[in-house]
């Protein structure tokens, strides 16, 4: 009876005589004894300087956040997780250094107890959604409801290789985009830029700022189209009755400096719309001599 086999040094298929045989040669064996020696020494060491570490720290109080990751056992990544998400108390203490205390840490773990979680089978199934049922619902695709899911963390199970979703967090996540129901025209986003030569950017903005009513079909976004027009009306007589700094450079061929210089001296209020400094005409035209 014949065993083939592949060397696990070379990689190379060959006839064992034996069952138990896994190189093809002597030579593969003493390469793969030699490699296991090493990765051996190298664990040990790595062990040992662990518990150097370790040991070193058992007489420290006060932690930067690297040697608490190595007192902990985990990542400094997890460290500063722990910091932001305010389950770890940290101070600064210069603008380059930040510590934590022994009682700190030994207060987070006593605070917070391993708790079981639920099991699966307790769960009442009528409290979640699957993605065929949130599709159907809210005309989204499943693979919307994958990416948005996953983005604003909405609980969910696996139960038999099927996701539930939690039909509190779904419902109250889509609740921003019912809207009165006698709105009947919209625009898309590629309309809004087409008309007003809006980017994305900039479109999502405008409709931040004005509360503009949105909704989502089959995975496309659409926009008031009457609150929208009337956010950019409004919007345009507005600029009607202020200079930004670059109109008030060009009627008045000052430089950027003098305008600002301007505002300054004669305590012209001004604010801040968008990426423009903006101000009102009639304060500057008077500052300036010209009246209408």
């Amino acid at each position: 009876m014949e065993v083939k086999r592949i060397c696990q040094w070379c990689g190379k298929p060959f006839i064992a005589k034996k069952t138990t045989t896994n190189y093809c040669s002597h030579q593969c064996a003493s390469q793969g004894y030699k490699h296991r020696m090493r990765e051996r020494r190298l664990e040990l060491r790595e062990l040992q300087d662990l518990i150097e570490v370790k040991s070193k720290l058992d007489h420290q109080d006060y932690f930067t956040f690297a040697q608490a990751a190595q007192l902990m056992g985990v990542s400094r990544q997890y460290i500063y997780k722990l910091v932001k998400e305010d389950k770890l108390r940290a101070s600064r203490i210069s603008a380059r250094m930040s510590i934590i205390r022994r009682a700190d840490i030994e207060l987070m773990l006593k605070t917070r107890p391993y708790e079981r979680r639920r099991v699966k089978d307790d769960l009442d199934i009528t409290e979640y959604y699957t993605a065929e049922q949130i599709s159907e619902k809210y005309k989204v695709s499943q693979k919307w409801i994958w990416a948005y899911t996953r983005e604003n963390n909405i609980p969910k199970v696996r139960i038999r290789q099927f996701n539930y979703y939690s039909k509190k967090h779904i419902d109250a996540a889509f609740a921003k985009y019912e809207v009165d129901s006698d709105l009947t025209e919209w625009y898309t986003p590629e309309e809004i830029q087409e008309k007003y030569g809006m980017t994305r950017v900039a479109i999502r903005s405008q409709v931040y700022r004005n509360n503009i009513p949105s909704k989502k079909e089959h995975g496309q976004i659409y926009y008031s189209k009457l609150h929208f027009d009337l956010s950019k009306t409004s919007e345009q007589e507005s600029k009607a009755e202020y200079y930004t700094v670059k109109e008030a450079m060009e009627k008045f061929k000052l430089s950027r400096d003098s305008v600002y210089g301007i505002l300054q001296f004669h305590q012209i209020n001004r604010e801040k719309n968008g990426r423009f400094v903006r101000f009102l005409k009639v304060e500057f035209d008077r500052v300036m001599g010209v009246h209408k």
